[in-house]
Order: structure tokens, then sequence, then C-alpha cells
């Protein structure tokens, strides 16, 4: 009699838990967007024969179930401590390694020869001007002190020496200031696949001193902290909520500055006087307050500047901490993010009057980011 009153008892809580994660989940089809993972949500899929036959629909069922369960941020950072508790120093390719560093992996890219005669092409087209390469490593090959032990990964400064050695254009290597300065300021950031603005300032130096330009020291600038607060994207693969956040730091030249930075997409320009769009820090998406995120095309005037050069930079987001430093010597820069740009490069740099170029790419764009073999 006891038994059967003891299973009435969790049948009744085991209905009541089931009709309460019912009820949140249909709560939770509402939300399109997940800030801890910094992605959109996948939608209802639609019904069709063709999505039956080809079993795409339960696939995709099956993702936007998944994507919806009640509480699954809960749940899924409740997965990774339990991963970690078990022994495990790597979740969806990021080591988790000291002092709250999370590392992504890198492996032997497959796209190289691609990328050196992509670059190639482009130089035999544009070699009248002055060409630059600047690829930059990233955080596992500058804080290979922080990985856990017996972590391997393929060297990315071998793949390095092998692109600058066939490239055509010049090259800025700028491994070895993030290794020597890191010792002082943090290059890359913990939680986060992107270099600190500490790591684009030194980078920044590299590139003035290649090219015999003038740099701002350190001291020259206010270095501000607008946040405190970023959760990067390495936070998001690998749901560990419990690290402390990090901070994200401008710098902006003592001596003042006067820009005019217009985002042009097709014919609309958007008019600003600030490479920071301070509506970003409010969101998950933080490092996109540099150069309010990724556009097609930009053009920062530097109304202190006047001399004739002109720079066209082409990029991945790496660039976007970077640029800011630039305008010190430039009275033009024009970004390019060729993701996103669809016209003629070439011709871009005819009509505009383009004295330098510099692509700014990190290592682990060379096999995923497609848009660098647009540029031609």
């Amino acid at each position: 009699m006891e038994k059967n009153k003891y299973f009435k008892f969790l049948g009744v809580i085991f209905s009541v838990i089931f009709l309460w994660l019912t009820v949140m989940f249909f709560f939770n089809t509402n939300k399109t967007f997940s800030e801890n993972e910094n992605r959109y949500l996948e939608k209802f899929p639609t019904l069709s024969i063709d999505n039956i036959l080809d079993g795409k629909y339960i696939e995709q069922l099956e993702s936007y179930l998944t994507d919806h369960f009640a509480f699954r941020d809960t749940f899924m950072n409740i997965k990774s401590n339990m991963e970690i508790m078990l022994g495990k120093t790597k979740i969806n390719n990021v080591f988790l390694g000291s002092d709250e560093y999370l590392i992504e992996d890198y492996n032997e890219p497959t796209k190289t020869e691609n990328f050196i005669q992509t670059l190639n092409s482009f130089y035999l087209r544009n070699n009248y001007i002055n060409n630059n390469l600047m690829l930059v490593p990233t955080s596992i090959s500058i804080n290979q002190d922080k990985l856990p032990q017996f972590a391997s990964n393929y060297s990315q400064i071998d793949t390095i020496n092998y692109i600058y050695k066939n490239i055509k254009m010049s090259s800025i290597d700028v491994y070895n200031t993030l290794l020597e300065n890191n010792k002082t300021y943090p290059m890359y950031y913990r939680l986060d696949h992107h270099w600190t603005t500490y790591g684009a300032y030194y980078a920044y130096v590299e590139y003035c001193k290649h090219n015999n330009l003038p740099y701002l020291n350190i001291d020259d600038y206010n270095i501000t902290e607008v946040t405190k607060d970023f959760n990067g994207t390495l936070y998001s693969k690998t749901n560990i909520y419990s690290y402390t956040p990090d901070s994200i730091y401008t710098f902006t030249p003592k001596s003042g500055e006067d820009l005019k930075v217009e985002y042009i997409v097709g014919e609309q320009i958007t008019e600003t006087n600030t490479l920071y769009a301070e509506d970003y820090l409010k969101t998950k998406d933080k490092y996109s307050f540099f150069l309010n995120n990724n556009n097609p095309l930009i053009k920062i005037t530097n109304n202190l500047n006047n001399d004739n050069k002109k720079l066209l930079v082409i990029k991945d987001s790496y660039a976007n901490a970077l640029i800011p430093f630039l305008t010190y010597n430039y009275k033009e820069i024009h970004v390019i993010d060729p993701r996103y740009y669809k016209a003629s490069i070439t011709e871009y740099i005819k009509n505009n009057g383009i004295t330098d170029t510099l692509f700014v790419y990190n290592m682990n764009t060379l096999d995923t980011d497609t848009g660098i073999y647009s540029i031609n």
C-alpha cells in the first residue's frame, strides 16, 4: 500500500515537471536569438513533401527542439561543468586554459596555397602601390603557457613564415612583439577569440616601423575602460558562465582627433564622427563596438592630417581594433570587408587614389573566410 502511494507521488511529481517544461517550452519559442551563444536560434521548419522525403524536416525539427528547450542555457552550463569535473580540458574545440583562459585550437590549414595565389594575383594587378600583409597569430601561439598539459597544436608560426616567404607583397611580422608585450599587457581576451586593443596597438607599431611612419607611444593615449562585462565567442562556445568577464579598452590620442566616418552600403551612407558604436556595449556582441561591426565599405577621413596618402585595409574582424590607431598616419583610410563588398577592389583602388594597402587576417580565418578569394 505504501509502495503504491510512493509511485503515485512520483507520478504526480513527474507529471507536474513535464507539464511545467511543456509550458515553458512554448514561452521559450518566442526567443529568436541566444545572447549567451551569440547566434540566432533555429526557426520552426517549413513542412513540405520534399523536406520530409530527404529527411531535412526531421533534422531541422530536432535542431529547433534542441534550441528551444526550456532553461537550455542552464542545462548547457551544467553539462560543461560536469565535463570539467570528469577531467575534460577541451570543449567544442576550445582548450580550458589556466587563469580562466579559453583558447581556440588550431588545425593545419588546407587552403594555404590558394591564399598565396590569391594575394600574388592581386599584387600583380596592383603592384604600383605599397601592398602589405599582416597575418596575426591567435591566442594559442602567444599564450602557450596557459594551455593544459599535453595540449598539442599545429604551428601557426610555420604557416605564417611559409606564406611570407612565398608572397610577392611586403609582409609584417607581429608574432615577436605580441609574444614580448604579452608579459606586460594581455594581447588577447580570455573569453573571446580576438586580440585586445593592447595587442592591436603593438601590431600598429610594427606596421609603422615597417613602413617608416611615425607613431604615438602608448603614453600618448588616454586609455579608457569602456566595459568590464565582455563575455565573448569562446565563452559562448564552452557554456562556462562562471568565468570573470573581460574588459575592453579604447586608446584616444591625447593630442585629440577630428574624424569623419562614413559607412557605405550601396547608395546609402551613414555618417558619424566616431569609430565606436557604443550601443553594442549593451549587447552580448561587445567586440562589434569597434567600427560598428563588420561592414562592406567604410571611409574614414582624418581632418587633422594634411598628407596625400590613402590607405585601403582589406580585412577580417581583427582589423576593427587596429584601424583606430592607423588614422593618425593617413588623411583617408578606406576599409573593405570582402565577405560583404562585391564590387571590383582593383577598380576601387584606381578610382579613389589609394596609395597603400594592408591585408589583416588572423590565422584561424585562412580556411574559413571565403571573402579573401573574391578580391580578384
